[in-house]
Parts: C-alpha cells; sequence; structure tokens
C-alpha cells in the first residue's frame, strides 16, 4: 500500500507503488541534487504494486520556506470510538513505529519488476524520501484512519473440517508496543475493528475493463488525514482501488444519479438515469438481489469516461467491520484474538457471494499483515 503526506499544504503520496505523479504547486524545495542518498530499495519500490498496508506521509515545506508541523490531535477515522486512552501525538508515534517496523522486514524484498520507463516516471517522489527532514516524511498505514493501527497476524488456523458448509477459523494479531495494546482485553467486552482490502485479482480485472493504468499515480483530497489541514493523499490507482475504495460494495440509487454525466453514449444515459426512478425501482431492486456491486455498474455500461480522480467522488471507502474480541489480556498478553465465520449467501440467480472482510480474514495467513483499531462492543460483560 503506499501514500504520503507534505507541511503547510500537506501532501500525501505513494512511494511504494508509483508511476506519474503531479508537482505540487509553488514548492520550496532547490531543484539542486538531493544531499541525502535513496535507500538501495527505493527504485524496485517506486513501481511496486503488490505487498504493503504502508503509506507514506510527507508534509510540504510552507511558501516560506520554514517546515511546518504535523497536527497534534489525530481524528479517529471510520466511526472509531472518541475515548483514547493515550495521547493522540503518542497515538499516532506509535502507529508510525510499528509501520517503520513493517517497511524495515519488506523494503529489501521489494521488486515490482517494473519497466525502466514507470520508474523513471515515478522517480521524482524520491525526492520525499531524499528530503525526509524538510518533508516531515514518515509511513502511515492508512492516512484516512487516524487510529489505524498496522497489526501483524501470529497464528491462523480452521476450525470446521474442509467440507463443512462453513468456513470458521481462529485469527491472532500481535498488539505489543501498539496504542491499543491494553485496549483490546475481550473479558471487558472490547472489540476489534478490522479495515479490509479488495481481492487484487478482482481489482486488476476491473482496472483492465476500465483501460486504467494501474501504476498511474492519482491524488485524492477525501482520503487525507483530516487532521492535518490541506493534506492530500497520492497513490496509485491499484493501490486507490484495492486499498481505500469499496469497488465491490453495494451501490444506492443516489451513486447512479452521479454516474450519468460520464456516459457519453445517450442510450446508456438514459438507462442508468431510469434505474434512478420510482417507475423502475423494481429493476433497480433485482440488480440489489443479485448482489449487483460498484464494479459491475461501471462495466456493464461501456460509455462511461470516467477521469481517474473523480472515483474517490463517486465510490465510498472501505469501511470497518467490528468483531468481538474473543481473548483476554491477562491470559494472552500483547495478542488479540478473533473468532470468525466467514460470510456467505446465496445472491438471486444461485450465485454464492461472500463478505468483504470476513474472506480478506480468511485468507491472511502468520507474518502477514492488517490495519485495525480497538472499538467499544455493544455487548455487555455483566460484573
Amino acid at each position: 500500500a503506499g501514500s504520503a503526506n507534505v507541511t503547510g499544504r500537506p501532501f500525501l503520496a505513494a512511494p511504494l507503488p508509483l508511476s506519474p505523479f503531479r508537482r505540487p504547486s509553488g514548492s520550496a524545495m532547490s531543484a539542486a541534487a538531493p544531499t541525502t542518498q535513496l535507500p538501495p530499495w527505493w527504485p524496485k519500490a517506486a513501481a511496486v504494486a503488490g505487498a504493503a498496508a504502508a503509506s507514506l506521509v510527507a508534509l510540504k515545506l510552507l511558501q516560506g520556506g520554514k517546515p511546518g508541523s504535523v497536527a497534534a490531535t489525530a481524528k479517529a477515522g471510520g466511526g472509531a470510538h472518541a475515548e483514547q486512552a493515550l495521547p493522540a501525538s503518542e497515538v499516532k508515534a506509535l502507529a508510525a513505529r510499528a509501520v517503520d517496523d513493517y517497511v524495515s522486514q519488506v523494503a529489501g524484498k521489494l521488486d515490482a519488476k517494473a519497466s525502466a520507463s514507470t520508474i523513471e516516471k515515478a522517480g521524482e517522489l524520491g525526492k520525499y524520501l531524499a528530503f525526509k527532514k524538510e518533508y516531515q516524511t514518515s509511513f502511515m498505514a492508512r492516512p484516512d484512519v487516524g487510529e489505524g493501527q498496522l497489526l501483524k497476524v501470529t497464528d491462523w488456523y480452521r476450525l470446521t473440517p474442509e467440507d463443512y458448509d462453513r468456513t470458521t477459523f481462529h485469527i491472532e494479531v500481535d498488539v505489543s508496543g501498539t496504542s491499543i495494546e491494553k485496549l483490546v482485553n475481550g473479558s471487558d467486552g472490547k472489540a476489534l475493528s478490522v479495515y479490509a482490502t479488495n481481492d487484487p485479482k478482482g481489482v486488476a480485472t476491473f482496472l483492465k475493463e476500465m483501460g486504467l493504468d494501474p501504476l498511474q499515480l492519482v491524488s485524492a483530497e477525501e482520503i487525507a488525514p483530516q487532521e492535518e489541514e490541506g493534506a492530500v493523499v497520492l497513490t496509485t490507482v491499484e493501490k486507490l482501488f484495492t486499498q481505500y475504495l469499496d469497488l465491490f460494495g453495494k451501490p444506492t440509487r443516489e451513486f447512479l444519479k452521479k454516474l450519468v454525466p460520464f456516459a457519453t453514449d445517450i442510450l446508456e444515459k438514459v438507462k442508468i438515469a431510469e434505474l434512478t426512478l420510482e417507475r423502475k425501482q423494481a429493476d433497480f431492486q433485482d440488480k440489489q438481489a443479485r448482489a449487483y456491486t460498484f464494479a459491475d455498474y461501471l462495466t456493464e455500461y461501456k460509455s462511461l469516461k470516467i477521469p481517474v480522480e473523480k472515483y474517490v467522488e463517486l465510490l465510498p471507502t472501505v469501511k470497518q467491520r467490528v468483531y468481538s474480541i474473543c481473548s483476554s489480556s491477562d491470559l494472552r498478553p500483547g495478542k488479540c484474538q478473533l473468532l470468525v465465520v466467514r460470510e456467505d449467501w446465496e445472491a438471486k440467480g444461485g450465485e454464492t457471494k461472500f463478505g468483504l472482510c470476513s474472506s480478506f480474514l480468511t485468507f491472511l495467513r502468520k507474518g502477514q499483515y492488517c490495519v485495525g483499531h480497538s472499538t467499544h462492543s455493544v455487548m455487555k460483560i455483566p460484573e
């Protein structure tokens, strides 16, 4: 995953998966060569389209040339609980340390096998790595989720037989050294909010059908840290659709109303518009029953011409899914365990559909990562 943030008018970029990059206006940086040598893994990481739940955040210099400061108060994303056991600045510091540990582990292995031209187009972003102090460059797990922590999976095993009709499994993540280490005690009725990512193969198929370059860089203010005024995310198309946008979520008729202007064929424009009318409600409900997704609508109408930066306005972001914690911190300090059943149902027409986050957790394995944070559970433990 990748995204970055710069101070004054903060700016977010993705250093891991990269491609064409929009230069920020009014840059205070000199055109001189960087005085700091770039990491040896930079050319490979620059265009990587796989690995990583971490995003680079660099803060752009103020017009006057003095570095700005990061806001001290972190705003919880995705509906996280309001209470925090730690100061926001400490939550942020612990999250950054977890991501730095992750980057140090995987950086040397990153290799997208990208072409020289792709790396050359991405190269300008290297200045945010070269001038780390000036741009206050750092990595974040997910810029739009203030309390999000990068959590490493330490255990996973299936509890039901392979031929059983439901997939039920145990999963454990390491929370030691994170801001939620003392906030995930299942005996207190706590829950863990998990932020899933979309199926990479499904995303790749969608991007190919829509003619989108997975390595193209895009900027998106909508998924920038809200506490940092003027922040804008810079990430790749592939990461935008894999980690942020709810591409395979359930659309509303409001989405179709927004989609109408992008259809260039008049007949398709009319078809889309009609689905928003009351007299076509039965047709819309039929598609809902068949579990139509945003991706289904976007690929059905071939005349759609949507600028890549507009997708963040059309599609919602992937929201948290909340799971009750089944472990006690007294027995398993530094660990958080969940008991999960993969959600599945039969859509109209007979096709089996699966839940996004439970599927995401189903295929996680020991040594992989997810983004999560502690959440108050609706379950109340009796005295």
